[in-house]
């Protein structure tokens, strides 16, 4: 009983020192609902088919399988993500980076809105000027000789016969 339980004891000891958690890992089978597995795929671009549905988009599947056969074979989430950086720049995820020439990315789309409408400000203001430039000038104002003052009244006359 003695030599049993003590082959038991040396038998987990042994079993715990050769224990590799990462060889563990690689062993389990992640899928298409892992937790894992969710996580890096919602951060990849995928060429742009990340939107597509799974079931008519050849490109989805190919980085589903390459990222499960990544999983399965113990790779980091990290590591997956950098690969894909690696191959494909930073264009293989969704959102930019933070650091670096990603910041020009999130900057970019509020300069370019920003601009338009200073732009566009400016724009409204030139027009409004020179709308407000002219001065109406009374009628009364300026000088007409006789004739020139019965021209215009008979052709008013007839320009309103002609509209009322």
């Amino acid at each position: 009983m003695i030599k049993c339980s003590l082959a038991m004891i040396v038998s987990i000891i042994l079993i715990d020192l050769g224990f590799d958690e990462k060889r563990v890992k690689a062993n389990s089978k992640f899928d298409y609902n892992s937790k894992e597995f969710q996580s890096i795929i919602n951060q990849l671009d995928m060429q742009g088919h990340a939107d597509h549905d799974i079931s008519t988009c050849s490109i989805k599947k190919v980085y589903y399988e390459e990222v499960i056969e990544a999983l399965n074979q113990g790779q980091s989430e990290k590591e997956i993500l950098q690969s894909y950086i690696a191959e494909y720049g930073q264009a293989a995820l969704r959102t930019p980076a933070a650091d670096g020439s990603g910041i020009i990315a999130w900057i970019t789309p509020a300069l370019g809105f920003l601009l338009g409408a200073v732009i566009v400000g400016f724009g409204i203001k030139k027009l409004t000027n020179k709308n407000g430039d002219k001065e109406a000038v009374p009628f009364d104002c300026v000088e007409m000789t006789e004739t020139e003052k019965e021209i215009v009244e008979i052709t008013f006359e007839e320009e309103r016969r002609k509209h009322f």
